[in-house]
């Protein structure tokens, strides 16, 4: 085959694909419009995001007060917060998208400041704006900082699940890459980003993981140390904070970082209809419980970005089909052992080790 013909092969390729795109996009529009007509009350968009915000972090101070009451068991806690920070992060994601209070910018920082403040361990909701928008730019691409520093494109391995369930490993795993290949990356933004809850939430959850590896291996000793009484004080404090807060965020956390970074693709990809794949085995329930559905709907976000998250629940069976139809891969498992590649065919090209 001649350089022309691989050309335009190639062009009538993507062709295509922009064709399958716009499909699925009406799709995606039509039912949109449809649920929007019949249930009125959702022209109140502001509204409800106001409404989602506030009852989500209520009912996290809620079941806290709960669980140090004595009404309710840890694991019931620990269970009831990570769904409702789950929620919190779609409403971050929507704000992100200037989905609410567009033109009311007191009242978004407002809503960023709660939804930053009850998920401690993610950078400033307006950092991840910057990175965000960037995402949808360069998805799949070696300049997107925002898959790549949660383990997009990284070998299956003990390093790659390292980045995905903690974000210092993850910076220090990616940084001198990240400088390198994204010229829109800086360490030092990515720092100032981190303060104060996000600094605050790493103390908090070392401190913890810190003192019971301390008193385990105390525990072990022939001869066990006697510990002063104040840190056993620090120890019931540093339990009650890791119910209510600590383990909910890092459970909802990893859980999204787990399914995002698998559920897109990174290395060859070529547009918009290849930057992800939908996830929706049944058997991906408890993680969709803790991620709201992320792997099963968010590819339907990268084709209509304006979306809300919980209309972007309601449109997805109907929705699904049609991407099936115009050949979106559903449940490609085998890119997790790919580095995340788009194409089986071609041979694997190492991005990280």
């Amino acid at each position: 085959m001649s350089l022309a013909e691989i050309t335009k092969t190639k062009e009538d390729r993507i062709r295509t694909d922009r064709d399958k795109s716009r499909k699925i996009i009406q799709w995606i529009r039509f039912r949109d419009r449809k649920i929007r007509r019949k249930f009125p009350f959702l022209r109140h968009q502001n509204l409800i995001g106001f409404g989602i915000t506030l009852s989500s972090a209520t009912g996290m101070i809620l079941f806290a007060s709960l669980y140090v009451l004595g009404y309710i068991g840890p694991i019931t806690c620990i269970f009831l917060n990570t769904i409702l920070a789950s929620i919190l992060h779609e409403m971050e994601h929507d704000l992100i998208h200037n989905l609410y209070f567009k033109e009311n910018i007191r009242i978004q920082n407002l809503l960023f400041w709660i939804v930053w403040m009850f998920r401690g361990n993610t950078v400033s909701p307006w950092y991840r704006r910057m990175i965000h928008l960037h995402h949808h730019k360069v998805s799949g691409h070696k300049d997107d900082i925002e898959e790549r520093l949660i383990g997009n494109g990284m070998n299956f391995g003990i390093l790659r699940l390292l980045t995905t369930i903690d974000g210092n490993i993850s910076f220090l795993a990616h940084v001198k890459e990240l400088k390198e290949d994204a010229p829109k990356f800086s360490r030092s933004e990515i720092t100032l980003s981190s303060w104060p809850f996000l600094v605050l939430f790493y103390h908090l959850w070392y401190g913890f993981l810190g003192i019971h590896a301390i008193y385990l291996i105390n525990g072990f000793l022939s001869h066990p140390v006697q510990f002063p009484e104040w840190m056993n004080t620090v120890k019931e404090f540093l339990n009650i904070a890791a119910v209510i807060y600590l383990i909910p965020n890092w459970i909802r956390q990893t859980v999204i970082q787990l399914v995002s970074s698998n559920m897109h693709y990174y290395g060859d990809v070529k547009g918009l209809y290849e930057q992800t794949q939908v996830l929706n085995k049944w058997y991906l329930f408890p993680l969709h419980l803790f991620c709201f559905n992320f792997g099963s709907t968010h590819g339907i976000h990268h084709f209509v970005v304006n979306q809300p998250f919980y209309l972007r629940q309601a449109v997805a069976p109907f929705v699904h089909p049609a991407m099936k139809k115009y050949g979106i891969r559903f449940n490609d498992f085998g890119s997790i052992f790919r580095a995340n590649r788009f194409r089986k065919t071609e041979p694997m090209l190492v991005t990280q080790n």
